[in-house]
């Protein structure tokens, strides 16, 4: 009788199949998990750059709100009609920064439909600038766009 030949060693990859199972559970768990803690998170915390060597200008924050501005740095609120207002809050917060327009500038947090607000509080700002073009220096202005359910949150080093 002949003898059967043998075909030789086949590995199986029941282990290799294993831990590739095994990874990719672990990686949808930390994406559902990074989700979650970003949907959840309430406020957004803003490290100042005070202390940072490319910029030695400091931030001044405004929150732009659907009918009002806030001044974060007070927390003064100045409702939209009275943005625009000589001797408003506003006005005050913009003579301030005039006078200081080489060592500060202005981030504007933007919340959904406080867009109408903002463009109010950046006319004005154009405004001051164009009087500031026979100095040779200008207020500058940044802006970011935020979620209703965010809080800005200034740390200070």
């Amino acid at each position: 009788m002949a003898k059967k030949k043998s075909e030789g060693f086949l590995p199986t990859l029941f282990p290799f199949l294993s831990i590739l199972t095994c990874t990719a559970g672990v990686l949808a768990f930390i994406i559902i998990s990074i989700s979650v803690v970003s949907l959840l998170a309430p406020s957004i915390m803003v490290k100042s750059r005070d202390n940072n060597m490319v910029s030695s200008k400091k931030p001044a924050y405004v929150e732009c709100h659907p009918d009002s501005l806030i001044l974060v740095a007070t927390q003064q609120k100045i409702a939209y009609a009275q943005i625009d207002a000589p001797g408003s809050g506003y006005d005050h917060f913009l003579q301030r920064i005039k006078e200081r327009a080489d060592s500060v500038y202005i981030v504007f947090a933007i919340y959904p439909g406080g867009e109408r607000t903002f463009r109010r509080a950046y006319r004005l700002i154009n405004q001051l600038n164009q009087q500031l073009m026979a100095r040779k220096s200008k207020i500058d202005v940044g802006y970011e766009p935020f979620n209703k359910s965010w809080h800005l949150q200034v740390k200070r080093d």
